[in-house]
Protein backbone atom coordinates (compact mmCIF):
# COMPACT_ATOMS: atom_id res chain seq x y z
CA UNK A 1 0.00 0.00 0.00
CA UNK A 2 2.87 2.59 0.38
CA UNK A 3 4.07 4.26 -2.93
CA UNK A 4 7.33 5.32 -2.50
CA UNK A 5 7.83 9.67 -3.89
CA UNK A 6 9.20 12.80 -3.62
CA UNK A 7 9.09 15.60 -3.24
CA UNK A 8 10.28 19.43 -4.18
CA UNK A 9 11.36 22.83 -1.91
CA UNK A 10 7.69 24.27 -0.92
CA UNK A 11 5.55 21.73 -2.38
CA UNK A 12 2.05 21.85 0.01
CA UNK A 13 1.56 18.02 1.27
CA UNK A 14 -1.23 18.95 3.02
CA UNK A 15 -3.72 22.11 2.61
CA UNK A 16 -5.57 23.47 5.50
CA UNK A 17 -9.17 22.37 6.17
CA UNK A 18 -9.30 20.09 3.38
CA UNK A 19 -9.63 16.00 3.56
CA UNK A 20 -6.51 14.31 4.36
CA UNK A 21 -6.19 12.21 1.11
CA UNK A 22 -3.08 10.62 1.86
CA UNK A 23 -0.72 10.07 4.72
CA UNK A 24 3.16 10.56 4.68
CA UNK A 25 5.76 8.55 6.42
CA UNK A 26 8.67 10.93 5.82
CA UNK A 27 12.05 8.58 4.97
CA UNK A 28 14.53 12.13 4.05
CA UNK A 29 13.93 15.44 4.12
CA UNK A 30 11.71 18.25 6.65
CA UNK A 31 8.49 19.00 6.34
CA UNK A 32 7.13 22.22 8.26
CA UNK A 33 3.43 21.82 10.05
CA UNK A 34 2.22 26.48 9.48
CA UNK A 35 -0.65 27.59 11.37
CA UNK A 36 -2.18 31.03 10.31
CA UNK A 37 -2.85 32.39 6.75
CA UNK A 38 -1.79 32.15 3.43
CA UNK A 39 -0.04 35.50 3.51
CA UNK A 40 0.59 35.53 7.36
CA UNK A 41 2.37 32.07 9.39
CA UNK A 42 4.51 30.66 11.16
CA UNK A 43 5.66 27.15 11.66
CA UNK A 44 4.05 25.31 14.84
CA UNK A 45 6.23 22.17 14.03
CA UNK A 46 8.72 19.99 11.88
CA UNK A 47 8.40 16.59 10.26
CA UNK A 48 11.59 14.35 9.29
CA UNK A 49 12.77 10.73 9.44
CA UNK A 50 10.36 8.44 11.58
CA UNK A 51 7.58 11.29 11.12
CA UNK A 52 4.53 11.27 9.22
CA UNK A 53 2.29 14.09 8.19
CA UNK A 54 -1.37 13.27 8.14
CA UNK A 55 -1.95 13.03 11.74
CA UNK A 56 -5.83 13.96 11.84
CA UNK A 57 -6.70 10.84 10.40
CA UNK A 58 -5.59 9.04 13.68
CA UNK A 59 -7.43 11.11 15.36
CA UNK A 60 -10.99 10.22 13.98
CA UNK A 61 -10.68 13.57 11.74
CA UNK A 62 -10.58 13.73 8.04
CA UNK A 63 -9.84 17.13 7.59
CA UNK A 64 -6.36 18.68 8.22
CA UNK A 65 -5.94 21.95 10.64
CA UNK A 66 -2.58 22.97 9.23
CA UNK A 67 -0.84 23.33 6.20
CA UNK A 68 2.00 20.99 5.84
CA UNK A 69 4.75 22.53 3.18
CA UNK A 70 8.10 20.31 2.42
CA UNK A 71 10.99 23.14 3.80
CA UNK A 72 14.01 20.74 2.69
CA UNK A 73 13.24 18.26 -0.31
CA UNK A 74 13.22 14.68 0.33
CA UNK A 75 11.14 11.39 -0.27
CA UNK A 76 8.31 9.64 1.77
CA UNK A 77 6.49 6.76 1.39
CA UNK A 78 2.66 7.39 0.76
CA UNK A 79 -0.41 5.74 1.93
CA UNK A 80 -3.65 6.70 0.86
CA UNK A 81 -5.99 7.32 3.80
CA UNK A 82 -8.56 4.79 3.45
CA UNK A 83 -5.61 2.36 3.16
CA UNK A 84 -4.46 3.20 6.17
CA UNK A 85 -7.63 3.49 7.67
CA UNK A 86 -8.14 0.23 6.99
CA UNK A 87 -4.43 -0.96 8.16
CA UNK A 88 -5.67 0.70 12.05
CA UNK A 89 -8.72 -1.41 12.34
CA UNK A 90 -7.02 -4.44 11.69
CA UNK A 91 -3.32 -3.83 13.39
CA UNK A 92 -4.03 -1.97 16.62
CA UNK A 93 -0.32 -2.08 17.64
CA UNK A 94 0.32 0.04 14.06
CA UNK A 95 -2.02 2.58 15.66
CA UNK A 96 -0.88 2.60 19.43
CA UNK A 97 2.62 3.38 17.67
CA UNK A 98 1.25 6.01 15.87
CA UNK A 99 -0.47 7.63 18.54
CA UNK A 100 2.77 7.47 20.39
CA UNK A 101 4.08 10.16 17.84
CA UNK A 102 1.23 12.47 18.06
CA UNK A 103 1.99 12.93 22.07
CA UNK A 104 5.39 14.25 21.00
CA UNK A 105 3.81 16.14 18.16
CA UNK A 106 1.80 18.18 20.68
CA UNK A 107 4.79 18.42 22.69
CA UNK A 108 6.45 20.28 20.25
CA UNK A 109 3.57 22.44 18.88
CA UNK A 110 3.20 23.75 22.85
CA UNK A 111 6.93 24.18 23.11
CA UNK A 112 7.02 26.36 19.74
CA UNK A 113 4.16 28.27 21.33
CA UNK A 114 6.44 29.22 24.43
CA UNK A 115 9.34 29.74 22.77
CA UNK A 116 8.12 32.14 20.52
CA UNK A 117 6.72 33.82 23.67
CA UNK A 118 9.36 33.93 26.05
CA UNK A 119 12.83 33.35 24.67
CA UNK A 120 15.32 35.24 22.27
CA UNK A 121 16.01 34.96 18.96
CA UNK A 122 19.21 33.36 19.22
CA UNK A 123 17.79 30.40 21.81
CA UNK A 124 14.74 29.69 19.13
CA UNK A 125 16.84 29.75 16.48
CA UNK A 126 19.60 27.19 17.82
CA UNK A 127 16.62 24.83 19.47
CA UNK A 128 15.69 25.54 15.46
CA UNK A 129 18.63 24.23 14.27
CA UNK A 130 19.08 21.39 16.41
CA UNK A 131 15.99 20.03 15.85
CA UNK A 132 16.61 20.09 11.80
CA UNK A 133 19.93 18.54 12.42
CA UNK A 134 18.23 15.59 14.27
CA UNK A 135 15.29 15.06 11.74
CA UNK A 136 18.20 15.63 8.60
CA UNK A 137 20.60 13.27 10.32
CA UNK A 138 23.17 15.55 8.14
CA UNK A 139 25.51 18.65 9.34
CA UNK A 140 24.99 20.40 6.40
CA UNK A 141 21.41 21.43 6.45
CA UNK A 142 20.03 23.40 2.56
CA UNK A 143 18.09 26.51 4.02
CA UNK A 144 17.88 29.86 3.42
CA UNK A 145 17.46 33.06 5.48
CA UNK A 146 14.24 33.66 4.64
CA UNK A 147 12.82 30.07 5.38
CA UNK A 148 14.33 30.41 8.77
CA UNK A 149 12.42 33.63 9.04
CA UNK A 150 9.28 32.52 7.77
CA UNK A 151 9.50 29.60 10.33
CA UNK A 152 10.37 31.72 13.31
CA UNK A 153 8.17 34.55 12.57
CA UNK A 154 10.61 37.23 12.74
CA UNK A 155 12.79 39.34 10.39
CA UNK A 156 14.90 37.93 8.14
CA UNK A 157 17.58 40.65 9.53
CA UNK A 158 17.12 39.07 12.74
CA UNK A 159 18.04 35.25 11.09
CA UNK A 160 21.06 36.90 9.75
CA UNK A 161 22.13 38.74 12.74
CA UNK A 162 21.98 35.29 15.14
CA UNK A 163 23.35 33.34 12.02
CA UNK A 164 26.40 35.84 11.63
CA UNK A 165 26.82 35.67 15.71
CA UNK A 166 26.94 31.84 15.52
CA UNK A 167 29.37 31.99 12.90
CA UNK A 168 32.04 34.58 14.91
CA UNK A 169 31.65 31.44 17.64
CA UNK A 170 32.97 29.03 15.18
CA UNK A 171 29.28 27.27 16.11
CA UNK A 172 28.27 27.50 12.39
CA UNK A 173 29.85 27.64 8.99
CA UNK A 174 27.20 29.04 6.27
CA UNK A 175 27.14 29.48 2.71
CA UNK A 176 24.63 30.36 -0.37
CA UNK A 177 21.37 28.58 0.73
CA UNK A 178 22.99 26.47 3.24
CA UNK A 179 23.94 26.04 6.83
CA UNK A 180 27.09 23.72 8.33
CA UNK A 181 26.80 22.90 11.66
CA UNK A 182 30.54 22.35 13.03
CA UNK A 183 29.94 22.83 16.93
CA UNK A 184 26.92 20.97 17.88
CA UNK A 185 27.43 20.85 21.23
CA UNK A 186 28.15 24.64 21.69
CA UNK A 187 24.89 25.50 19.56
CA UNK A 188 23.20 23.05 22.56
CA UNK A 189 24.81 25.35 25.11
CA UNK A 190 23.02 28.45 23.26
CA UNK A 191 19.68 26.97 22.66
CA UNK A 192 17.08 26.93 25.24
CA UNK A 193 15.34 24.39 27.38
CA UNK A 194 12.67 23.58 24.59
CA UNK A 195 15.00 21.40 22.16
CA UNK A 196 15.17 18.90 25.35
CA UNK A 197 11.87 18.69 25.98
CA UNK A 198 11.25 18.54 22.68
CA UNK A 199 13.90 16.14 21.83
CA UNK A 200 13.24 13.55 24.80
CA UNK A 201 9.30 13.72 24.08
CA UNK A 202 10.00 12.15 20.75
CA UNK A 203 12.82 10.07 22.16
CA UNK A 204 9.74 8.63 24.41
CA UNK A 205 7.57 7.88 21.43
CA UNK A 206 9.95 5.77 19.80
CA UNK A 207 10.24 3.58 22.81
CA UNK A 208 8.19 0.20 21.68
CA UNK A 209 6.23 -1.12 24.76
CA UNK A 210 8.62 -4.03 24.77
CA UNK A 211 11.11 -1.44 25.50
CA UNK A 212 10.43 -0.06 28.08
CA UNK A 213 12.34 -2.59 30.83
CA UNK A 214 15.16 -2.06 28.77
CA UNK A 215 16.91 1.30 29.54
CA UNK A 216 20.14 1.30 27.23
CA UNK A 217 17.08 1.28 24.40
CA UNK A 218 16.44 4.43 25.73
CA UNK A 219 19.73 6.15 27.13
CA UNK A 220 23.04 6.55 26.01
CA UNK A 221 26.18 5.28 27.89
CA UNK A 222 25.92 8.28 30.33
CA UNK A 223 21.91 7.90 30.70
CA UNK A 224 21.27 11.07 28.68
CA UNK A 225 18.15 9.77 26.21
CA UNK A 226 19.07 9.97 22.70
CA UNK A 227 17.92 12.21 20.36
CA UNK A 228 14.39 11.39 18.98
CA UNK A 229 13.47 12.50 15.48
CA UNK A 230 10.10 13.37 13.75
Amino acid sequence: MLTPVEFKGRAVLQEANRPVEYVYFIEDGLVSHMAGSRTDYVETAMVGVFGYVGVPLLLGNPVAAQRSIVSVPGTALRIEAEDLSRVLTTRPQVRDQLLRYISALIAQNTQSVLCAARHEINQRLARWLLLANDRIQNDVLYITHELLATSLGVRRASITNALLHFEAEGILQKSRGAVRVIDRLGLEKRACDCYNIVRDAYAWAQVTHDDHHHAGCAHGQDGDIIAGTA
